[in-house]
């Protein structure tokens, strides 16, 4: 077993544990990992000299650290499969209205989310895995982003929001246009784009909600304003029971408490 921010299907990413022996067929294997691994994917790998089958019906991976997609806005024309989750936010994919830079931003911002404006090695990461398993059979696929060359420095990127790009993913430095796409005929690195193409884009939101909190044995919860994010829970005991820990809890822009 693997945990990383490496597209798993390399196999690059750290081994988490391993198991060597017989595995009999529906036989349950359970594999934490001890000490916790941070990263964006699991995957399982058969290590074999010898050509051998492997199959499983199913996988559970446990964690506290993962945002619920049932946490995510949903649209009601958003394609089927389109939503994902990663490091506290959430992303959808749309790939069946292609519009200009422009016209993407708007669209995504009138839903009260924004082109991705931010970028790191395990975000690219997480993006290039989506984009190339819902494009596995076209590699030509193209998606808007929210990097756009910076007007005063031709030399420069910048975010829609405004910050200064540090950290790019460029198939081929330079170029002269002034937005950017998630280039799937490149690995899904970056290129230059003219602003006025129709590509398809990735809208990324915040959670809407924390979902709905454990509640001790024994006690009261009381939500006045649902699970929303901003919303606060309060907790009391019955009679001759005591609070252990804070009487209230908020749900935090991250999607959790």
């Amino acid at each position: 077993v693997r945990v990383g921010n490496n597209r798993p299907d390399l196999g690059t990413n750290p081994i988490c544990n391993r198991f060597t022996g017989l595995l009999e067929a529906g036989q349950p294997l359970f594999l934490p990992c001890n000490p916790p691994m941070p990263g964006a994917f699991v995957s399982v790998h058969l290590e074999n000299s010898t050509p051998n089958p492997l199959s499983i019906c199913e996988a559970f991976v446990y964690t506290d650290q993962a945002l619920p997609i049932e946490r995510c806005p949903t649209f009601r024309d958003q394609p089927p499969g389109a939503l994902a989750s990663y490091n506290g936010k959430c992303y959808i994919f749309y790939n069946r209205q292609p519009l200009n830079f422009l016209d993407a931003l708007s669209f995504c911002r009138s839903r009260g989310g924004t082109l991705i404006s931010e970028s790191n090695p395990a975000l690219q990461g997480f993006i290039s895995w989506e984009l190339w398993r819902r494009h596995r059979s076209d590699v030509s696929s193209q998606y808007w982003m929210g990097a756009v060359r910076d007007g005063s420095d031709r030399s420069s990127w910048k975010w829609v929001n405004g910050d200064e790009l540090t950290v790019s993913f460029w198939s081929h430095p330079g170029g002269d246009e002034d937005c950017a796409r998630f280039d799937g005929s490149k690995g899904w690195l970056w290129s230059d784009t003219n602003c006025n193409t129709l590509l398809n884009f990735i809208c990324q939101h915040q959670p809407k909600t924390c979902g709905r909190p454990e509640q001790p044995p024994n006690s009261t919860m009381v939500a006045l304003n649902g699970f929303e994010v901003g919303a606060q829970i309060k907790y009391s005991c019955d009679a001759n029971h005591l609070l252990v820990g804070p009487p209230t809890r908020t749900c935090l822009e991250t999607g959790f408490y």
